[in-house]
This record gives C-alpha cells, structure tokens and sequence, in this order.
C-alpha cells in the first residue's frame, strides 16, 4: 500500500479503526448507467460555490445549471426499459461482464452513488477496507489543485464484503479486480496502477 494512499485514508477513519488495505481505482469497462428512474437529485452547492455563481451573468449561471431529472411514471419506465437493456447488452458484449446482482444490491447501490454523488462523477475513487468497513473515497480535486483530494462518497460495514476478487479469468482488462458481496452482488473495478490489484485482493483475504 502505497503512502499517499494511507495518508489520504487515515483522516477519514474512526478512533480504534484499523487500515487494512487501500487502492486506488477506476470503475471497469462496460459498466451500465443507471436507470433514469434510480438516478437521486443532485447534491446541493456549497455556500462558496453559490456565491461565486451569483456573480456571473444570467445566461452564463443559466448555462450552469444542473438540470434536475425528471420524476418517471409507470409508462416512461416501461419505454426506457427495453433501451435500457439493449444498451447494457452491447457494453457486457465488448467488455465482459462487470456487475451482478440488479440495481437494488449492494453493487447496484454503489455505483448509483458514485453516478449521483456529484454533477460530474469522479474518475478516480480510494477503495479502502478497514475492520470495520469498507469505504469508498472520491478525487474531487479542483483544475487547479496538483494532487488528488479524496472525500467520502459510499461506505458498508466490513461483514457486508465478502472480499475483492483480483483478475477474474476470461477477461483481459489489467489490473481489474470485482469488489464482492457478503449477499452475492459483485461490481467490476480497475486499479490505477494494474500491479497493485493482485496484492490489495490479497491483504483484505
């Protein structure tokens, strides 16, 4: 585990908690997006973000605005669905599986978080693994910061994880590893550094 990862973690952990392995990551090819009907509001601005908005323009704070998702009925969910499922058949097809177990386990959860935690998800998250939980942390630097600024987005308690499962056969993708579930779901994640897969896998068995 590399030092900046540990230092990145450790702030985050409770009194008495024990780091026991850290990586940083990315989520696998071929991944779904959710489904409009799952996808939660946008988190609300911060006070500094709100005021250095309000002194921009109208049609330049206009252009900024997030725009909300709209609340779906039964027949809109009965449209989206075929397409839905068309398009996560072409990602599995080129990319191989990467999550199992439906939107509403654990795997299907964590990435609904990651989709909705912010306007523009983070591309790189912190997978750490205490004694007692398990946590995602997501870069939120800013363009003008030079390292990564980690900030929690998703935590389970550690009984809920079963393990992490390094390279699974039949795919190709370097440094993939599945974060599995105590209840069976698994979602598919690709370390930063591919090398540092296999010995994360190892240290949270």
């Amino acid at each position: 585990m590399k030092p900046e990862y540990r230092s990145q973690v450790e702030p985050r952990l409770r009194p008495g908690e024990e780091l026991i392995a850290a990586c940083a990551c990315q989520l696998a090819p071929g991944l779904p997006d959710p489904p409009l009907w799952l996808q939660r509001p946008r988190p609300q601005q911060s006070d500094l973000e709100r005021r250095i908005k309000s002194r921009l323009p109208g049609t330049v704070r206009n252009f900024l605005r997030p725009s909300e998702p709209k609340p779906m009925g039964r027949f809109e969910r009965a449209m989206e669905a075929p397409q839905w499922a068309i398009d996560n058949a072409l990602t599995r097809a080129a990319h191989g599986k990467a999550l199992h177990g439906g939107w509403e386990g654990r795997a299907g959860q964590f990435l609904t978080t990651h989709y909705s935690a912010a306007f523009l998800p983070a591309v790189t998250l912190m997978l750490a693994v205490t004694d007692h939980r398990v946590l995602a942390l997501a870069d939120r630097a800013k363009l003008w910061q030079v390292k990564e600024v980690y900030e929690p987005q998703w935590e389970a308690p550690r009984a809920a994880v079963a393990g992490i499962r390094a390279n699974p056969k039949g795919l190709v993708q370097r440094g993939r590893f599945d974060l599995v579930f105590a209840d069976g779901p698994w979602i598919a994640l690709v370390a930063s550094v591919p090398t540092h897969a296999a010995p994360f896998a190892a240290r949270v068995r």
